[in-house]
This record gives C-alpha cells, sequence and structure tokens, in this order.
C-alpha cells in the first residue's frame, strides 16, 4: 500500500496545473486610430507588446504600437490593425519560464466591410524566428473568417499579421499552461511491480 501510494503521488506531481485563457476582444481601447497601449492582453504567465512593423519576420518596427477601428472591418467591431498602411500588425509574447501558450484562435475582416477583394496573411514564429505556423488568403470577400491555428510554443513568440491597414483583426485567443515536469519513475516502483506479480501467482496456486 505504501508503494501505491507513491505512485500515485508522482502522478499527481506530473499532472499539469490549471491553465488560463484570454480573449483579447480590445474593446477596451476608443476611437478610431487610437494608439494601442502595452498592458492590452497581458495574462498572469505572458507579456504582450504590439507594434507596426516593415514586413513579415524579423523587420524592423516602423511604429511601436497597432491601432484601434470601431466598425466596418466586416462585421467585427473593435479590430486591431497595422498602423501603417502596406505594413504588419505583430503581437509579441513573452512567456514565463516553466509555462507554454497555445495560439486558440481569432477573427479577421476586411475593411470598408468586406466589399473589397482584399487578400490577407497571417503569421506565428518562435523565439528565434522560426516559421511555424501561416496562413494565406486570397481575394477575402463579405464576412469574417474565424482562424484556429492550434500552436503551443514557449519562451517567446510572435503573431504577424496584414499586409496592409485594411486587414483587422478581433478576438483574438490564447491559452496558457504551466509545462508538466518531467518525474523519474519512484524509487518502490519496481518492488511494486514484483509484489503485485507475486500475488497474482500466489492466487493461482490456491485457486
Amino acid at each position: 500500500m505504501k508503494h501505491l501510494l507513491i505512485c500515485l503521488s508522482a502522478l499527481a506531481l506530473a499532472t499539469p496545473a490549471l491553465g488560463e485563457t484570454v480573449i483579447m476582444t480590445f474593446d477596451e481601447v476608443a476611437g478610431d486610430f487610437t494608439d494601442f497601449d502595452d498592458t492590452i492582453g497581458d495574462s498572469t504567465n505572458v507579456d504582450v507588446t504590439n507594434d507596426t512593423v516593415a514586413g513579415f519576420g524579423n523587420t524592423a518596427v516602423t511604429v511601436s504600437n497597432v491601432d484601434h477601428w470601431t466598425n466596418d472591418y466586416s462585421e467585427l467591431t473593435d479590430v486591431a490593425f497595422a498602423a501603417i498602411n502596406g505594413q504588419v500588425g505583430q503581437f509579441s509574447f513573452a512567456i514565463d519560464a516553466g509555462y507554454e501558450m497555445t495560439f486558440d484562435s481569432f477573427d479577421f475582416g476586411n475593411y470598408s466591410g468586406g466589399v473589397a477583394a482584399r487578400d490577407a496573411s497571417f503569421r506565428i514564429y518562435d523565439g528565434a524566428w522560426g516559421l511555424v505556423w501561416q496562413s494565406d488568403v486570397t481575394g477575402h470577400t463579405g464576412s469574417s473568417v474565424n482562424m484556429t491555428p492550434g500552436v503551443t510554443l514557449a519562451g517567446a513568440a510572435y503573431f504577424q499579421w496584414g499586409t496592409d491597414w485594411n486587414i483587422g483583426i478581433d478576438n483574438f485567443t490564447y491559452s496558457v499552461a504551466e509545462i508538466a515536469p518531467a518525474v523519474p519513475l519512484p524509487a518502490g516502483l519496481p518492488l511494486l511491480l514484483t509484489g503485485l506479480l507475486g500475488f497474482g501467482a500466489l492466487r493461482r496456486r490456491k485457486g
């Protein structure tokens, strides 16, 4: 029984803690062409910053924020868009040690009201700027589109979208969970298994 309790304790230690889910709706920002500050999207174990950059990948920051627009990106309200036309919006995520972050979903819309056909591109990079997810939409019109990357990263990550300010995003959702530590087999496990096998053999003899 003692060895069984040891095994159960080890399994409990291997179970990750409950995570946190963050939905960035951007409705805390008011007005059009309003700059985002760097508190938007922060959570207990993730620090989020936002920038407008020259292009996709590890390119120069041209403005140290993205901007807010109230409506008319398809049917979305309160969207984030690159602050300079022809450039790329970027969210940077600094993830605490011992935690991992999953890019769950986001919506994108097309200004104004999705009437004009526009191309949209989205990228997720790891902390070393390795491309881990990409989606390109050609000739989007009409209603917003929900995207579900499902990518999980630790340390640092980057999300970029564009390629101009006519593509906006909303309802950006990510989740954070503690990384379960690797738990070695308890020293008493072999003895427990031997005892269980012996107990089974003894029951068979008595039977």
